[in-house]
């Protein structure tokens, strides 16, 4: 399996709001978070870079995810693109509100 296919699974499984424990991503942002610090440093930036194009996406769930790795990763400028993207779309408070959600999320698991 591909580097690209691993984390996109990582994004996939398990399902938002499928358990109690993933209500709002939460396995999946700290499944991201452990396998880009296992990563050597040519591949965490393949990863970054995955990251980094998932938070502009359309996709809630995708961004709202990504935005929260990034936020716990420190890389404040690629939040704030997602954020500025995000206000552009004509529901840009659900995906502002989510993104919020995202970063309390990724606060709690950078402790």
């Amino acid at each position: 399996m591909s580097l690209e296919d691993e984390i996109s699974e990582l994004y996939e499984e398990p399902g938002i709001g499928a358990s109690n424990i993933n209500t709002y991503g939460e396995e999946n942002i700290r499944s991201l978070l452990e396998k880009y610090n296992g990563l050597s440093e040519s591949d965490s930036e393949i990863m970054l870079n995955l990251i980094k194009d998932f938070s502009l996406s359309e996709d809630l769930a995708s961004s709202f995810v990504s935005v929260a790795v990034l936020h716990a990763l420190g890389k404040s400028k690629d939040v704030q693109e997602a954020e500025d993207t995000a206000k552009k779309r004509s529901n840009s408070d659900l995906f502002l509100n989510h993104f919020e959600i995202g970063k309390s999320i990724a606060d709690y698991f950078a402790l």
